[in-house]
């Protein structure tokens, strides 16, 4: 197939889902354009048949749509079709306003040549935290640097702004990768912006002490609120095909990576678990290993429903869309593919009646974790009650 007509495939396939989510695309301007944008940013297709289809909408509205999402995409091919989109426009007497002309940068090495503002993200660590730096260039003076910890149940936990050389920073990514063997990859600083502004409000609703200065820190690259971020994996990797094939028996190689070796989760709701499971080992009722083994999976097996659900779900969720990322910047496809399909799923607010093997992975070696950490606990009690000659 030629790339033309793959193009034309694809818009061929975004319209089609456009049309299943009820879109009817002879809808008025005013109703119209609303549904479109709201569908950006959901799969490749979609969002090139969005394009497609405000490029049909004769009116201001659906130009100054596209002018912000021109402004929100990096990805090439999805740049030109806005471009096309505007073109045609323009014929109708629709003209976008003049800009700079600004080409959008692919990711790039760490801290390569100057931009305007740059941004960096860490992989999530076992805990579910990940490290984002926002740096902006400052002709003669260095860098201005905003560093926060975002947590992806707590929001921000850690949030502080710095000036310092290049070479300084580069050091510290180099520290960062010899001391933990985390990469800091390239993502968009917008989206950094928006997923630290969210972990802020979080972090605020819950009482967080040290964040009285945010707004005046993060001035160095923003004012005011901005637009919920959309995930730049979804510009990156189409999402229509992540979860095809056997992803989820295959996500359980997820678990041997080295970023992910020592995930567990740490939320009250899984240690809440810890007394059934114990209960499970042991329960006079429970007369085999085989049955035991049956009462932990089907334990594990609500908990893996009770991580997609809820707050759980929508915070897991964006944890997997990072390492999709994350995987993606340092060379691993397969393990993004795979990364991706369970974001999406978790997504769903629901596993699905098959099983993913990675979330039972991790469940089970969450509760193993614990039940040991219980065991040692229980252990130290009972050999200092002992009387020592």
């Amino acid at each position: 197939m030629s790339k033309q007509k793959s193009h034309e495939e694809e818009i061929r396939r975004g319209s089609a889902a456009l049309r299943e989510s009820g879109i009817t695309l002879d809808a008025p301007a005013q109703d119209l354009v609303p549904r479109l944008i709201a569908e950006f940013g959901k799969s490749r297709d979609a969002d090139l048949a969005v394009i497609f289809s405000l490029g049909k909408v004769f009116d201001a509205a659906s130009r100054d749509a596209l002018v912000e999402l021109d402004q929100r995409v990096s990805a090439k091919e999805t740049k030109k079709e806005i471009k096309r989109a505007l073109f045609k426009l323009s014929q109708k007497g629709f003209t976008a306003p003049e800009q700079k002309a600004e080409e959008s940068k692919p990711t790039v090495s760490l801290f390569g040549a100057d931009r305007e503002i740059e941004a960096y993200m860490s992989a999530v660590d076992g805990g579910g935290g990940r490290l984002i730096w926002i740096v902006k260039p400052q002709p003669s003076h260095g860098l201005q640097v905003i560093q926060a910890m975002l947590h992806d149940r707590d929001g921000l936990l850690r949030f502080a702004g710095m000036q310092m050389r290049r070479r300084e920073l580069r050091k510290m990514a180099d520290e960062i990768k010899q001391q933990h063997g985390i990469a800091m990859i390239s993502v968009p600083w917008e989206f950094a912006d928006g997923i630290v502004y969210e972990g802020y409000e979080k972090a605020r609703e819950r009482g967080q002490n040290g964040l009285h200065n945010f707004h005046e820190i993060r001035s160095i690259v923003a004012s005011g609120k901005p637009k919920a971020p959309v995930h730049p994996i979804y510009e990156k990797m189409d999402a229509a095909h992540a979860s095809d094939g056997g992803w989820r028996e295959q996500s359980r190689r997820l678990l041997d990576e080295p970023e992910l070796r020592y995930w567990f989760l740490t939320d009250d709701w899984v240690q809440a678990v810890l007394p059934q499971l114990q209960e499970a080992q042991t329960s006079r009722l429970v007369l085999n290993p085989l049955q035991k083994e049956e009462r932990f999976n089907a334990i594990a097996r609500d908990a893996v429903k009770t991580l997609c659900s809820g707050e759980n779900g929508k915070a897991f969720k964006r944890r997997m869309e990072d390492m999709a990322l994350y995987f993606l910047e340092t060379q691993r496809s397969d393990q993004a593919k795979l990364s991706l399909a369970v974001a999406l799923q978790v997504g769903e607010g629901d596993p699905g009646p098959l099983d993913i093997s990675f979330l039972t992975g991790l469940v089970q070696k969450s509760f193993v974790f614990f039940m040991s950490q219980e065991k040692a606990k229980q252990e130290e009690e009972q050999s200092s009650l002992i009387i020592k000659p």
